[in-house]
């Protein structure tokens, strides 16, 4: 799901590798996947994705379970915090919303489902301003629980970089990267 060239260009030379994305082709919406995708795939690589994804992110979790084969294995990063406590939702009511540019800023207008108005002026995108909206900070306490929920039962967390499979990072770790997979 949206990965950087640099995974991505050579995991399609050596595999049937498709790199998916949400705006445009080949598209995949994690939210609202194809019948036709479910168990089909060995592997799924979501890197910094899921903290864009609209509420509820359970659906995106149980999603990524459904389109791997008995087996399959899920790669994952996401920014997170450690230490106990929730997810934080910075927009727990968003429903119908759009960004919209004023003056020199951006702001989220989301018209919840009781009709309430509400308006966001503290953004932070992901890409540049304007870009890619974060919609939550993740605690890894909360991920875990999201795997398990979604049927993933054998998580590792690589809190140390892992060169022969590629899994590095440099002086700034701030996502690390997670596999999962169903143990059947």
């Amino acid at each position: 799901m949206s990965d950087r060239d640099v995974y991505a260009v050579p995991l399609a030379q050596k595999l049937g590798y498709v790199n998916t994305h949400y705006h445009k082709s080949p598209r995949l919406d994690i939210t609202n996947i194809d019948n036709g995708q479910v168990g089909q795939y060995d592997f799924l690589i979501s890197t910094d994705v899921f903290e864009h994804v609209t509420p509820p992110v359970s659906r995106a979790f149980n999603n990524a379970r459904k389109l791997l084969k008995p087996s399959g294995v899920f790669i994952f990063s996401v920014p997170y915090t450690t230490g106990g406590g929730e997810t934080r939702e910075h927009f727990p009511d968003l429903n119908d919303f759009k960004i919209v540019k004023r003056s020199n800023r951006y702001e989220l207008e989301n018209t919840t489902t009781s009709g309430e108005v509400q308006r966001f002026t503290n953004l932070t995108f992901h890409g540049g301003k304007g870009s890619t909206l974060e919609i939550r900070l993740f605690s890894l306490e909360s991920l875990h629980r999201e795997f398990q929920v979604a049927g993933f039962n054998e998580i590792k967390i690589y809190e140390q970089p892992c060169l022969q499979y590629g899994i590095f990072w440099g002086d700034e770790c701030w996502s690390l990267p997670m596999s999962t997979r169903v143990v059947v």
